[in-house]
């Protein structure tokens, strides 16, 4: 009976891993008017399934052949994935040569889910092995080893907060950037230069994601010769970063309308340097309460080892001597 499920089990792994990973077109099926689509999982959403509904309907879009480029693919969940991964420069779009982050975990959506599934399935089977152990060591019911599968939740869930602290770490970086390069821009712009010269002086010096995202701007004005179009693609990529998407957004008014640029600069200039402040004395709390922390803790395992450690082994050889 054991070599029957481990078969199956096999089975069962293989199949996964090959509807994530062989290669396929991405499927564009035309939906009639008023069908429902076959594939949603219409009975999860009442039940006491349906917080799990959404990922897996966007899990089934996948393994119904539905790729990246379709828009039932990057609705819900998977909307929200796309964007972390935009916002972390993870994304690699199937125009680019080269992945934008070459040190990053995953990419786009089929290797999000991927680390997904595999992560769940590695602590899923990590806890198996250690509840087996502790069943065995107690003398529980070995039915209660199937409790370690539980963690798998755990690691079905660890990619999602990693994709969001890079996501955070990166759109912080853009404001901090923000506070010295939206001035610096603002005085290129005054002395007279076009705004499309400014950018490329200032993208031709080093800087950070915020000259990288202008640098993009770039990229797409020299192909459609449409700067607003370039813009437009660095809102789409840092949809989370507010004070950028702002920027980019009233650039694009004036540009289209017609205006002085220099007001927009200078109105944002004020702007920035008033998100990087107010990120410096956030991040200064933040680095105070964690060292707090780590003070705390260091003062009590002392504390234990001065004090309590001494105390116990007293009580324990008390009561070995009676």
């Amino acid at each position: 009976m054991e070599y029957v499920i481990a078969f199956a089990g096999g089975l069962c792994f293989l199949f996964v891993w090959a509807g994530l990973t062989w290669p396929r077109l991405a499927a564009r099926p035309q939906q009639q008017e008023g069908r429902p689509e076959q594939f949603r999982l219409r009975e999860l959403r009442g039940g006491p399934l349906a917080p799990l509904g959404g990922a897996v309907e966007d899990l089934a879009a996948w393994f119904r052949g539905r790729g990246a480029e379709d828009a039932t693919w990057r609705g819900g969940m998977n909307g929200r994935y796309l964007t972390l991964l935009k916002q972390a420069d993870w994304y690699w779009a199937a125009g680019e040569a080269a992945p934008p982050s070459p040190q990053a975990p995953f990419w786009n959506l089929e290797t999000l889910w991927a680390a997904k599934l595999f992560h769940a399935g590695l602590f899923g089977l990590g806890g198996l092995v250690l509840a087996g152990a502790a069943a065995v060591l107690f003398h529980w019911n070995p039915a209660l080893a199937l409790l370690g599968l539980l963690t798998g939740l755990f690691g079905f869930f660890d990619p999602d907060s990693e994709l969001a602290a890079a996501a955070e770490r990166r759109r912080r970086q853009i404001i901090l950037e923000m506070g010295y390069k939206v001035p610096e821009l603002r005085v290129y712009v005054r002395s007279g230069r076009t705004f499309v010269a400014a950018l490329r002086y200032l993208t031709s010096r080093p800087g950070g994601p915020f000259v990288r995202e202008l640098y993009r701007a770039l990229q797409v004005y020299d192909i459609t010769a449409d700067l607003e179009r370039g813009l437009g693609t660095v809102i789409e990529r840092n949809r989370l970063c507010e004070p950028l998407v702002n920027l980019c957004g009233d650039l694009m008014a004036v540009l289209a309308e017609g205006g002085e640029l220099g007001a927009v600069l200078e109105s944002h200039t004020d702007t920035a340097q008033h998100e990087q402040a107010r990120l410096l004395r956030q991040q200064g709390q933040d680095n105070t309460q964690r060292m707090t922390y780590l003070v705390s803790g260091t003062t009590l395992v002392v504390i234990f080892v001065l004090v309590g450690g001494p105390a116990l082994w007293t009580v324990v050889t008390s009561l070995g001597g009676m």
